[in-house]
């Protein structure tokens, strides 16, 4: 153990147990290491005012504490349980593994590369070995955030001389773009969480390809924000084009209707498909 590995491995661990509410630490020290298929595995000995615990950590090894006051009364004992946990839980997400895309609505069909390397990454998902596999993922996102933000470039070549930005500048591009989909005054909250969820989807992105500890988890919140935000800008402009403006039924605010046409008159019925409404459409 590396002095600087121990340096970041008791700030982390200060920090788990303050969020588990364990406070008042008088000591930690490595009370064994263990050799997990190449990984090593740390047992600390931390004291307390109240309790003394074991704290099980190590590189792409989930953290944990247990208490020495009640069943685990040895470091061995501490990683032995630790072990068959961390097996356990590996194994049913493995059995329930997820497709993280199918959690997000993404029709992006028209940018088939974006497409393409968001399913790649979200399949390698259930192949992470290491932290270099999740910072992987954090460069595709940000590069699939590139790539649609030359996509908007292109589409709408007079924003970059109207706002001065480069067409890989997608943070800027974005929100460009947001005030021209979603323009107006009753629309000055959709643009601000939309403004907002551009900036978590690049920020984030960017945390995962220079943070060493990130885990599964973090990566997978990378991709739904990256997918959140693709799917976001498709959704605006098909908002922009006055898809939000399909009639509604008057009684029931049903949108599922027909529209029936009369051949002697040539007028148009809206038949509501969900009340019965029927009104002769000018």
């Amino acid at each position: 153990m590396t002095p600087e590995y121990r340096i970041d491995a008791e700030q982390r661990i200060t920090s788990y147990l303050a969020d588990n509410d364990v406070n008042g630490i008088k000591n930690m020290q490595v009370e064994q290491t263990f050799d997990e298929l190449g990984t090593e595995v740390h047992v600390w000995n931390v004291r307390t005012n109240d309790v003394n615990w074991w704290v099980v950590e190590g590189e792409g090894v989930p953290m944990n504490l247990y208490t020495q006051n009640e069943f685990y009364f040895s470091a061995d004992e501490a990683y032995s349980f630790h072990l068959g946990i961390t097996q356990r839980l590996q194994s049913r997400y493995h059995q329930e593994f997820r497709h993280v895309i199918d959690e997000v609505p993404l029709d992006i069909d028209r940018v088939k590369s974006i497409s393409r390397r968001l399913n790649n990454a979200a399949l390698e998902l259930n192949d992470v070995s290491g932290p270099e596999d999740i910072q992987s993922i954090g460069l595709t996102c940000r590069e699939s955030l590139i790539e649609l933000a030359g996509v908007l470039a292109q589409d709408n070549p007079d924003l970059l001389k109207e706002y001065d930005l480069k067409a890989a500048d997608f943070k800027g591009v974005a929100k460009a773009v947001i005030n021209l989909y979603a323009t107006g005054k009753n629309n000055s909250k959709l643009r601000k969480r939309c403004r907002a969820l551009v900036e978590a989807a690049w920020d984030h992105s960017s945390e995962i390809i220079h943070s060493p500890n990130k885990n599964i988890p973090d990566a997978k919140i990378c991709l739904l924000f990256t997918c959140s935000a693709v799917s976001l800008i498709q959704n605006l402009f098909l908002k922009y084009l006055g898809f939000d403006n399909e009639p509604k039924c008057p009684a029931c605010k049903s949108m599922d209707y027909e529209l029936i046409s009369n051949d002697d008159d040539e007028k148009v019925v809206l038949s509501c498909n969900a009340c019965g409404y029927k009104e002769t459409m000018a």
